[in-house]
């Protein structure tokens, strides 16, 4: 039996039993784009057969795949950053938080699937198709990963670029919860409002 997808063309090695019982109701939910329920079946397999290549390949295979549909799923995120004109930016801070929860969970599963990967080269060290698969998701991961970090990064430094006050009525901001928008003074510090405070002022 071989799954094909994005050049991997791997041959599963399992008994008639692991195939029947696990690799072929798996598979026809991933036909259906289920890939949730794909790796429940296998995991459960798993947990009947250890040392089964077949099932150790498809969990990796279907980790991917959930982390790949989840990643897809980020491009129809509301936008984090809007320019609001005049070199003015909004940040949504809570939905900044809300994203950075959804890298830090693919990341997560990319690093299960890749945990798969790696015990099946100790039992298959020789296969060249696995090693490849291990490469993509590698790429994959730190990819993210990194965005995830620039992204953490920038939050936590915010505050000492743009204070810990709102400009407009001098309450604290919560970066990681709040709208907050930033507007260049003239000597080119950065100012940080309350979306509220900032309409406010804006209409006055």
């Amino acid at each position: 039996m071989h799954v094909a997808e994005g050049g991997f063309d791997v041959p599963l090695k399992c008994s008639p039993e692991e195939y029947k019982h696990f690799v072929e109701p798996a598979m026809q939910e991933a036909q259906n784009s289920n890939f949730p329920s794909a790796l429940d079946i296998v995991e459960n397999g798993l947990n009947a057969h250890p040392a089964s290549e077949g099932l150790m390949f498809l969990k990796a295979y279907f980790g991917y795949k959930i982390a790949d549909t989840m990643s897809s799923e980020l491009s129809s995120f509301p936008k984090v950053i809007q320019p609001l004109g005049n070199g003015v930016l909004m940040v949504d801070g809570a939905m900044t938080s809300q994203l950075l929860g959804k890298f830090q969970e693919i990341v997560k599963i990319l690093s299960e699937a890749e945990e798969s990967i790696n015990e099946l080269l100790q039992v298959n060290p020789s296969s060249q198709e696995v090693v490849a698969f291990k490469g993509y998701i590698d790429s994959k991961r730190n990819q993210l990963g990194k965005e995830s970090e620039n992204m953490k990064a920038t939050i936590s430094n915010t505050p000492n670029i743009a204070g810990d006050f709102c400009v407009g009525c001098r309450k604290s901001i919560s970066y990681d919860t709040q709208k907050v928008v930033f507007r260049k003074t003239p000597n080119s510090q950065l100012e940080a409002w309350h979306l509220p405070c900032f309409q406010s002022n804006a209409k006055n």
